[in-house]
């Protein structure tokens, strides 16, 4: 009994943990549609996002990634594939479109946005007299690391990054390049700490989404890791903010000190120089000397 309350229990997590994700991405993605559907080439114009939530005849629920109602009433169908499911995953898709088409009579068109670890997807498979065939969407050929070096050089340099690259940027995951996707994540990241300029709810939706996306493509452990620099990176914030309020006029040096030794007991020298923009030195120094 035991042994079978306990699986009961995990399985509600791990339902509920899906069902969260879900409602963050759904919660994202109109948002998104105007942005992404040009980067994507997809065309036409969504009216509204369209429900995701399909129930078969064993009533089982199942969960699409993204449904958009389109201004015609024929509805895109938007899925995120990181490992190469082939026909298998088509048959998943397939079932997907009739039971939703039948459910909400609506002619429903597949995309598929493919990670760029996946080289030659399957996008159509024969059975019996039919043919059913996605809309494969690779972003191979775009490369991340170029991606990240030119938006870091644009920081460095003072100059403007224009919205579509930070669409990009939030796409970054699914595209070509040789750094792993820690990496990836970590950079885009820090290249959205540094910027400037833009509508803050702008920043804080693609934020989300790439948060989203460090979920769906990173193991626990390099999530975790992830987590941990966002959380630095706003308690860093956080605490200039707060030095500045209080006695950024008075001193920019004693505002300084108070920030840095406010930071001593949740990070390391190495983090603090890194959110501070400091050398290690400096931070020793100041930790070494009397408040």
């Amino acid at each position: 009994m035991a042994d079978k309350k306990q699986k009961k229990d995990l399985a509600n997590v791990g339902s509920q943990n899906i069902q969260q994700e879900d409602t963050a991405m759904k919660t994202l993605a109109l948002f998104f549609a105007e942005e992404l559907f040009p980067l994507l080439n997809i065309k036409g114009k969504v009216k509204r996002v369209a429900p995701t939530e399909i129930v078969h005849l064993e009533l089982k629920k199942m969960y699409q990634d993204f449904n958009y109602e389109m201004e015609d009433n024929s509805w895109v169908h938007l899925e995120f594939q990181s490992t190469n499911e082939g026909v298998q995953g088509l048959k998943r898709f397939r079932t997907y479109e009739a039971l939703a088409s039948y459910q909400y009579g609506v002619a429903i068109t597949t995309y598929v946005l493919f990670s760029g670890n996946i080289k030659n997807p399957i996008t159509e498979y024969s059975e019996g007299i039919n043919t059913y065939r996605v809309h494969p969407i690779i972003l191979q050929g775009r490369n991340a690391d170029q991606l990240l070096e030119r938006l870091e050089t644009k920081i460095q340099t003072g100059e403007e990054i224009a919205k579509e690259e930070l669409v990009e940027l939030a796409m970054c995951s699914l595209m070509g390049g040789e750094s792993s996707q820690k990496e990836r994540f970590h950079r885009s990241f820090a290249v959205m700490r540094e910027i400037t300029g833009h509508l803050p709810i702008d920043k804080e939706k693609i934020e989300a989404v790439m948060y989203a996306m460090a979920e769906k493509f990173l193991d626990e452990m390099d999530l975790e890791e992830i987590k941990e620099d966002l959380k630095m990176w706003k308690i860093g914030k956080i605490l200039l903010d707060e030095g500045r309020s209080e006695g950024w006029n008075e001193g920019a040096i004693e505002a300084t000190q108070k920030i840095i030794r406010n930071m001593k007991d949740k990070f390391s020298v190495e983090q603090i120089a890194e959110v501070t923009d400091m050398s290690i030195k400096e931070i020793e120094d100041i930790l070494q000397s009397k408040a």
